[in-house]
């Protein structure tokens, strides 16, 4: 492992090299089976690519086995044990088969120091780091966390996201002045201060014209300068293991060879590269070996990459109007090369489907955020002197430090996580003789099944697929495989959230048993789609500073489902709020890419799985940006702005798991053009920053055209999302409607 020296507060600080190579004599993990076999497996699959093909006609296809709600996600403290495992893996698993998933979740959620081999490449100090929301949870909704866990425990495991309680403050995290480093956004000021998030930076140096990114890791020769400049890599790298260490910087633009000269208006230098900074964040690992197991051929089936397909709705058709030549969306598989020992083929893994299997996501987060090398990569990542006033901080080169029995039991960890059951009121309409019979107005089980259809679904579909013995004996083939309805997909959120995937043959050495030949509720495609984009932002050097906009929030209990109480506002009688929100960027594209880019552009993200979401709740979309988090619900909380067929551009101030799954719904388009509807109150209209605010991006003249364009400008059709059809029907729902679609997701 190297690790750099770094000049701290005016003096170096040399690593005791002595120490950390006596900590390389034993490496991590129980070497059981051996690395020679483990290698031996991997060159087999490596030779056998990765292709998962359709079932044979007549294979009996059954619904996947589930864990129960309640149980779902519910662990003790870190590490976690052998008796955790049935929180979280398929329950027809065999004792056997759980014992060989116990290192990798056991590594998953340990600390790791210098000391075990872990260097300055780090971005959290162990796998869990980077899925801590549990930790923030409100009570209430059924929100895993927010009930009561075992003593110790924030019920907090791969099934977590990443967490997140305000924006990240660039100025703050890009460089430290004072010691030459970056800073972690571990701060929760993030108008004086980093902000605080687990969410992690990706940056490097974009030139669109040719279609690539120079990583700043020394491996790319820029074609107009010829020079190879090495700053660390394209991930910022903020909690190294090694005190003396200091997390990385963003390069400044003044020592790039890349941007040197003056730029245009898009921040183009005269070499046609520009800097992007973007941030991801962990998602939660849930039915990832379902999601390897879906064939490839129908992942390919439900491709529109030239938007020909339509499909009926009485919702009304406005793609023609909206620059579609179909219903707007156009999904598309990405085609992610062979390299560094992982196969090629079709990506379904990773925010932008970069990944044909499970394993790569381990083996980088292994290498790349924890600075731990394996026989899947020895070679170690070297952080440069970035100057000469921030000399390197480095370890020795050793011996592989982690035996490969540990990535291999964390994959087949990954691969057994099993989705929850589905909420109470969802199981009621699915278990009901007439899934499709609109239940008693009124109850909760009549809004679920009315969302459940604005969704798209058929129902008695869906449950003859999620029930075990719905299914008739002969079949349903006049229904849809996937459970959406044909005669009437609504909204079309089905779309793209795929409801049901049929799974063939796993891969799996370990639970194939209970991924094969399942129908699965992965509500996902697992393609990629083209999200809203506001230029101004994409191309500035930068994310765009944290914004606060002051907005009114309307009347709104936040419930405890336990005891049935309002909240302490709510008691004093102090319902409605004017609130500092930090506004929720609408812009969802830059064009940060790993070296697994394929076929992928800036604003190509794969469609998200909803498993689980409704028992793991906030934050989301890819960097974790709609937040709802107890630090800060009650001071700073998100912000945005709604709309329904009663008003336009509403505020929307995120503080309940409602508001901030309406958030994510809002997010997938730029937000309505303001009209008569838009009410004449602190916080509505488009989300523009104010006169008065100075910002790093310059939206020109009139950026309410920029970010909230008319549906028939040429802004309009060329920025809005695929996703602008099925957001503008939204948007003309009824509040009751609205509601009732936010009441089945959280079912899920």
């Amino acid at each position: 492992m190297q690790k750099r020296r770094m000049k701290l507060r005016g003096r170096i600080v040399i690593v005791a090299l002595f120490t950390l190579a006596g900590a390389l004599l034993a490496q991590q993990g129980s070497n059981n089976p051996t690395d020679q076999q483990l290698q031996q497996k991997r060159a087999q699959e490596v030779a056998s690519g990765f292709v998962v093909p359709v079932p044979a006609a007549g294979t009996p296809m059954r619904p996947v086995q589930r864990v129960s709600r309640a149980k779902f996600g519910v662990v003790g403290p870190f590490p976690l044990t052998f008796k955790d495992l049935d929180a979280l893996v398929y329950p027809g698993l065999s004792l056997q088969e759980r014992q060989v998933l116990l290192e990798g979740m056991t590594f998953f959620t340990t600390p790791h120091t210098a000391a075990e081999g872990a260097g300055p490449v780090a971005n959290q100090p162990f796998c869990m780091g980077c899925h801590e929301n549990a930790a923030e949870a409100i009570p209430g909704a059924g929100i895993l966390g927010s009930e009561p866990c075992p003593a110790g425990s924030s019920c907090l495991s791969d099934v977590s996201r990443a967490a997140r309680s305000t924006p990240t403050n660039f100025k703050f995290t890009a460089l430290d002045p004072a010691t030459g480093g970056g800073r972690a956004p571990d701060h929760l000021d993030a108008i004086n201060d980093t902000g605080k998030t687990a969410a992690f930076t990706l940056m490097g140096d974009f030139s669109a014209s040719l279609n690539v990114l120079d990583p700043l890791d020394g491996s790319f020769v820029n074609p107009v300068t010829h020079v190879s400049q090495s700053f660390g890599g394209l991930v910022q790298h903020m909690r190294p293991s090694v005190p003396e260490c200091l997390a990385d910087i963003i390069p400044p633009i003044e020592i790039d060879a890349n941007l040197v000269g003056v730029p245009d208006a898009n921040n183009i230098f005269p070499s046609g590269f520009r800097r992007t900074v973007g941030e991801r964040a962990g998602p939660p690992y849930i039915g990832r070996g379902l999601m390897e197991a879906v064939p490839n051929d129908d992942i390919i089936a439900n491709e529109d990459p030239t938007d020909i397909k339509r499909h009926r709705s009485s919702l009304g058709n406005f793609g023609p109007a909206m620059g579609c030549t179909g219903d707007c969306i156009a999904g598309r598989h990405n085609e992610v090369p062979a390299k560094g020992g992982f196969v090629g083929g079709i990506g379904r893994f990773g925010l932008r489907a970069n990944g044909v299997e499970i394993l790569q996501f381990v083996a980088g987060g292994l290498q790349g955020e924890l600075g731990f090398t394996s026989l899947l990569n020895n070679a170690e990542i070297n952080l440069p002197s970035i100057d000469n006033s921030r000399p390197g901080c480095a370890d020795p080169t050793g011996d592989p430090e982690v035996h490969l029995s540990t990535p291999f039991s964390e994959r087949n960890f990954l691969r057994n996580t099993a989705p929850p059951e589905f909420g109470d009121a969802l199981l009621h309409v699915l278990r009901s003789a007439r899934p499709d019979h609109h239940q008693a107005k009124g109850n909760l089980e009549s809004k679920v099944q009315r969302g459940a259809e604005l969704f798209g679904i058929d129902l008695v579909a869906f449950a003859n697929r999620m029930i075990p013995g719905r299914m008739p004996q002969s079949g349903d083939d006049g229904l849809e495989q996937h459970a959406i309805n044909q005669n009437d997909r609504k909204l079309n959120c089905a779309g793209c959230h795929t409801p049901i995937q049929r799974t063939g043959a796993s891969p799996a050495d370990v639970g194939a048993e209970q991924m094969s030949n399942v129908w699965a509720p992965i509500f996902s495609d697992l393609l990629m789609h083209a999200m809203p984009d506001i230029d101004a932002e994409r191309f500035s050097e930068r994310p765009r500073d944290p914004l606060v906009i002051a907005r009114w929030s309307e009347a709104r209990d936040r419930q405890d489902d336990h005891n049935n109480s309002a909240s302490e506002d709510d008691k004093h009688g102090d319902r409605n709020h004017l609130f500092r929100t930090f506004d929720l960027s609408r812009n969802m594209a830059d064009d940060v890419f790993s070296n697994q880019q394929g076929t992928a552009n800036g604003r190509d993200f794969r469609t998200a799985p909803l498993m689980g979401l409704g028992r793991v709740g906030p934050p989301f979309l890819h960097d974790a940006r709609v937040y709802l988090s107890r630090l800060t619900v009650d001071s700073t909380p998100a912000g945005t702005v709604t709309t329904n067929s009663w008003q336009t551009n509403a505020p929307l101030v995120v503080r309940t798991i409602d508001d901030a799954i309406r958030a994510a719904i809002e997010l997938h388009d730029l937000p309505a053009p303001d009209d008569e509807h838009t009410p004449r109150i602190a916080g509505a209209g488009c989300p523009v920053p104010p006169a008065s605010e100075t910002s790093n991006v310059a939206y020109g003249a009139s950026p309410k055209d920029v970010i909230c364009p008319r549906y028939d400008s040429a802004v309009s059709k060329t920025n809005r999302g695929e996703a602008r059809e099925v957001i503008r029907r939204f948007h003309a729902l009824s509040p009751e409607d609205q509601q009732a679609l936010i009441e089945f997701l959280k079912q899920l």
